[in-house]
């Protein structure tokens, strides 16, 4: 119970701290269309900042604390762990978690299969690259899943058409990307294959990410929906 406790209060910390960060730096953004007689007659920061999209020259855009967020993420580094840190307490968090550095150090390779409901409600589903992902995040920032904000707990992850596979059920639209550690091979027989690129082996999705397949876990998470996580243990070439 108290190892339970201790993790939860953990999870918040974590939470607080980049909430604090990304609010510091996006009033540090808003300050910047903030004029001098703005302050002389509103003297409240918060007021001044509610009014900044009303009073920015016209053709000025102002970004959202999302559109801000995603834009500016700065760079963790691949040194940077997520298991390292107490994060919020979800079946499927959880379990990527055990994987963050198995997959970092190329032991494992792991496939994350979602189906889940977007932001405007649409079935959707897909598979990701785990090490793909969150390498692409740590260097790159917003260029991939925002990981920060699922394993603080305040987004879904969700997959989208630049990952392995993806399809959105309400139109049909099907995509489909080679990754760093795969190529996507469609096979008129044994149906959508992923090949991994570092020992050749071969992954059909209907022969092991099923129920059946040892290596294969399904996990439903109250908040990110019905997935499957595959771990490929990678084979030493000779």
């Amino acid at each position: 119970m108290e190892d339970s406790q201790r993790k939860h209060a953990g999870s918040k910390g974590f939470r607080a701290l980049e909430n604090a960060k990304q609010d510091i730096a996006y009033n540090h953004y808003l300050n910047s269309f903030v004029k001098l007689e703005d302050r002389r007659y509103l003297p409240n920061d918060n007021i001044i900042h509610q009014l900044v999209p009303l009073r920015v020259a016209v053709g000025t855009s102002v970004m959202t604390p999302t559109q801000f967020n995603e834009e500016h993420v700065s760079p963790l580094g691949t040194r940077f762990y997520f298991s390292d840190h107490n994060v919020t307490n979800d079946p499927l968090t959880m379990a990527l978690l055990k994987r963050e550095k198995l997959n970092a150090t190329k032991t494992i390779s792991t496939i994350v299969f979602v189906s889940t409901r977007d932001s405007k409600g649409f079935n959707i589903s897909g598979y990701i690259d785990l090490e793909h992902s969150l390498c692409r995040y740590k260097t790159a920032g917003s260029k991939s899943h925002p990981w920060a904000d699922i394993f603080a707990g305040r987004r879904r992850l969700e997959p989208n058409q630049h990952d392995l596979s993806f399809i959105n059920w309400s139109n049909g639209r099907v995509f489909s990307n080679d990754s760093d550690n795969y190529k996507v091979i469609p096979d008129a027989v044994k149906g959508l294959c992923f090949a991994h690129k570092g020992d050749g082996s071969m992954i059909s999705i209907e022969k092991y990410i099923t129920e059946e397949h040892p290596l294969c876990k399904f996990i439903e998470s109250p908040k990110h929906g019905s997935t499957v996580v595959y771990d490929h243990y990678i084979r030493r070439k000779m």
